[in-house]
């Protein structure tokens, strides 16, 4: 019997409330759980084989992407928060209106974050609210969403995948987003202390890199070439240069630190793939 997931119960309930017209789009650790979880089943090629892949793993946050047109809509954000609360989530204290949480078996308790790439020209700053934390729609507080300047392109070139046998589908960006983001991550945390999260980040960008399919490869090179100077780029090319370039480098490190990392994986051509994709710059 398959163990019950969640977070998917949960994106089949965001589904059914809000059909088509609000696409969910999934990131963070549960996204590459939900690709990798296709990739094993499906066979799907990939850059590198299943066996190069460490075990799969879940989480039990949804870093739930919503697309610019809709954050900057109050009828549309309404249309989300009220089924937020209609499937039992609470507000977060501290992030009210930014995330929810619920408890549930046998997770215990699952979170959702809201967030939004660039708004580009859909901000109006007569109608919409932001700071470095917030965006929203003035004419409805209810909902709020965290812009990540970094997500460049995360509404472009999605990747889908199907929940169970519902026939329902969500996307999860395509790689080129999914990198900056974790490199900008893994930035963030390298040095912390406990390390925890640096090593989570580190494989996850392995994993990024891994899973590119074979129509994803040109995209991604394509999206990367376009975006090349962009100063978020540009950030996440300096941790290339910084911490994955070399063999010795701490992002290399941090991933073989990782409790599933194990020695046949690809390190090597990792490195030149990733170096290939974003071409590393120094400090």
């Amino acid at each position: 019997m398959t163990a019950p997931d969640p977070l998917q119960e949960c994106l089949l309930g965001l589904h059914a409330a809000l059909g088509e017209s609000i696409p969910l789009i999934i990131a963070g650790g549960y996204g590459l759980y939900l690709k990798q979880r296709l990739i094993v089943h499906s066979g799907l090629r990939t850059l590198f084989s299943p066996d190069l892949l460490p075990a799969n793993r879940t989480t039990s946050d949804i870093d739930l992407f919503l697309r610019a047109e809709v954050v900057v809509s109050a009828t549309r954000m309404k249309l989300v928060r009220d089924a937020v609360d209609a499937l039992g989530f609470a507000a977060v204290p501290g992030s009210e209106y930014l995330q929810f949480a619920k408890s549930v078996e046998p997770a215990g308790s699952i979170k959702i974050d809201l967030m939004v790439g660039p708004l580009g020209d859909l901000f109006d700053p007569k109608s919409v609210k932001r700071d470095d934390r917030r965006v929203r729609a003035r004419a409805f507080g209810g909902l709020h969403a965290h812009p990540l300047d970094e997500a460049v392109a995360v509404e472009e070139h999605t990747f889908p995948v199907p929940l169970g046998d519902a026939g329902v589908l969500v996307s999860v960006p395509q790689p080129f987003t999914y990198l900056l983001m974790k490199l900008l991550a893994f930035r963030d945390r390298c040095y912390d202390a406990r390390k925890d999260m640096a090593r989570h980040h580190a494989m996850d960008v392995y994993r990024i890199i891994a899973m590119i399919t074979p129509e994803e490869d040109s995209v991604v090179r394509a999206l990367a070439a376009t975006h090349l100077d962009h100063p978020k780029v540009v950030e996440a090319r300096r941790v290339v240069g910084e911490h994955f370039a070399a063999p010795d480098s701490l992002g290399i490190l941090r991933l073989r630190e990782h409790q599933l990392f194990f020695g046949r994986m690809d390190l090597n051509r990792f490195r030149e793939e990733l170096s290939a994709i974003l071409p590393p710059l120094a400090t």
